[in-house]
Parts: C-alpha cells; structure tokens; sequence
C-alpha cells in the first residue's frame, strides 16, 4: 500500500530568514533521501507569487495549499525595532489567519516559528495554553494576550498540535521536535549529524541581551545612561527626580514609550546586570545579588529563576 507523504505548508511573510526557511525543507528532503522515498512533501505559501527574504533571496509561493496540510509552519518577519515589528506582525496576521483556520479545521499540525506565535495568539488558538514566543516581543505578549500561559524563556513548547519556539535558529528545535513526534527520530538523528547540528537547546534566555544595544530610543537611552551611572540609587523615585519629570508623568512615558511600569523596568536591569555577571566573572550568587542591589541571595535567587526559567546556577552553565 502506498503511503501518502505528509504534506507541510510553510507560510512566508511579507520578510523572513532565508535561511530559517531553507534549512526546513532541507531536512525534510534529507528524510526523503534517507528514506529513499517521499515521507514529505512541502510547498512555500505567501500572498505574493515570489516572496523575497530579507537577504533579497526569493522563494516560488503560492497562495493556498496545493493539497490537505498536514503541517502548517509559520514564519515571522525579524526586526529589532520592536514597535514597527508588532504593526508588521498585527497586519501579517490578518493575511495569516484564513490558512491558520483551514489548517485547523483540516486537524493539521501548526506551528509558529519566532514572532509567529502573535498570529496563533491573537488567532485566538492558544487561549489557555502554554506557548513561547521571541525573547524581545515578550513583553507585548504577555500584555496583550493575557488568556496565554505564556514561558518567553522557553526555546519550544508544545501543546496538544500546537508548537512554538523562539527567534531565529530556533527553528532547528521545532524542526527537529517535529520530525520526532512524526515518527522519524531514527532520520532526525542521522539528519542531526550530517547537518552537525548543535545539540538540543531548551532555554532562551542565555540569548537574551539589552535592545538598547540594537535599536536606540532617545528617552530609553536616557533611562540607560541614568542606570548604568549607579545602579544601586536606582528607584522611581530617583529617575524622577533626575529626569525632572513627575512621578505620574515619569509612569505615563514608560507605558507609552516602553510598555512597562519604572518599577519593572528598574527589576529588568537588575536582572540584566546579574546575567552579565553570570556570563562574564567567577562572582558567587551571593556577591552578585549585593553587586546588582538585592540584599537576600535566596530571594533574588527565586526572582531571577521566576523571570528567565533558570536558575542563576543553570543560567551560568548554559551561558557559557
């Protein structure tokens, strides 16, 4: 009896990685190969018939599936402007949701590779399950998704036949974890050595680093300049005080420039000085829980495993 191939239908937005989405359908030929039959067959949908990656390189498309999807992938355009890439993903995903619902309704696989996981969300597919998302778009996405369980420091989670992981080459653990749970880990090994893979990652947070380092905002970079300069002092009230604003204007400019409350904001940059310590010097937990203005080693302990999903023990050994 012949065995119809498992047919996967990658979705390319308006900007993508080419080689996020080359390097699919890479593995899926190499399992053909290893086979030496066709387990897959995968088709490249867009709303243009050429979609064109952000290196300029162009992938043939088309608008609908060619046949019942088995597996939808869906990419999301890259960005380090976080608030022009959430107008890009909130237009994308009224392009994105037809094909979602039909791959639904057809009981395919569907799964959402960086920024993607906003089209599931606000698709409405992962109320009340637990999903991931890119560590920079974290914050939008716990704001403007509440229903979402969501773990941002997770590389991949699955739930029920829904996937999600995280930015870039993350996509190499949803292609590997999808190829396993289809029923080929035997090929997944042998494809995980030709392609001398690295091994299996499951957190994002060693990946994590200050946007400020790549898209300046001049009342960010202000903020920036005013905690580096002593991070101990930092406290609402201080920035307030140095920045001559009123504690109710100062609060207002935080929500509307970065999304967040000065009391979390300040709680981000310790955390973030506590991961470079971690990376960078041979400190003790302890040392650096004083260093970056905590006073109790177990309570910052529990604090920074709460927000990065690791411990400040593990964080160092995969950070390094």
């Amino acid at each position: 009896m012949t065995v119809k191939p498992i047919h996967v239908a990658i979705w390319l937005p308006a900007s993508f990685y080419s080689a996020v989405a080359a390097t699919l359908v890479e593995m899926l030929e190499l399992v053909n190969a290893l086979r030496r039959k066709p387990a897959f067959s995968f088709e490249f949908l867009a709303r243009t018939p050429v979609a064109a990656a952000t290196s300029g390189i162009a992938f043939p498309a088309r608008p609908q599936p060619t046949a019942p999807v088995d597996v939808l992938v869906l990419l999301a355009m890259p960005g380090l402007n976080v608030p022009e890439m959430l107008r890009a993903l909130a237009e994308e995903s009224g392009h994105a949701r037809p094909l979602i619902e039909q791959a639904r309704q057809q009981g395919a696989i569907i799964a959402a590779h960086c920024g993607a996981a906003y089209f599931l969300a606000d698709a409405g597919l992962l109320d009340g399950r637990r999903a991931t998302i890119s560590w920079w778009l974290k914050e939008d996405a716990l704001r403007r998704f509440p229903k979402v369980r969501w773990d941002p420091s997770r590389l991949l989670l699955r739930q029920d036949r829904i996937y999600s992981c995280g930015g870039g080459f993350s996509g190499l653990e949803l292609a590997t974890a999808l190829l396993r749970d289809l029923g080929f880990a035997k090929e997944e090994r042998i494809v995980r050595k030709l392609l001398v893979l690295p091994p299996a990652r499951r957190s994002q947070t060693p990946y994590e680093f200050p946007l400020d380092q790549a898209a300046p905002q001049p009342f960010r970079d202000r903020l920036l300049e005013v905690a580096r300069a002593d991070l101990l002092a930092l406290s609402p009230e201080s920035l307030s005080e140095t920045l001559g604003l009123s504690p109710r204007t100062l609060a207002r400019r935080f929500t509307e420039e970065l999304q967040t409350t000065p009391g979390r904001w300040i709680q981000d940059r310790r955390l973030d000085a506590a991961r470079d310590l971690l990376e960078r010097s041979d400190l003790g937990v302890a040392e650096i829980c004083y260093r970056v203005g905590y006073q109790d080693a177990a309570s910052f302990s529990r604090l920074f495993s709460r927000r990065t999903g690791l411990s400040p023990g593990e964080y160092r050994r995969q950070a390094r």
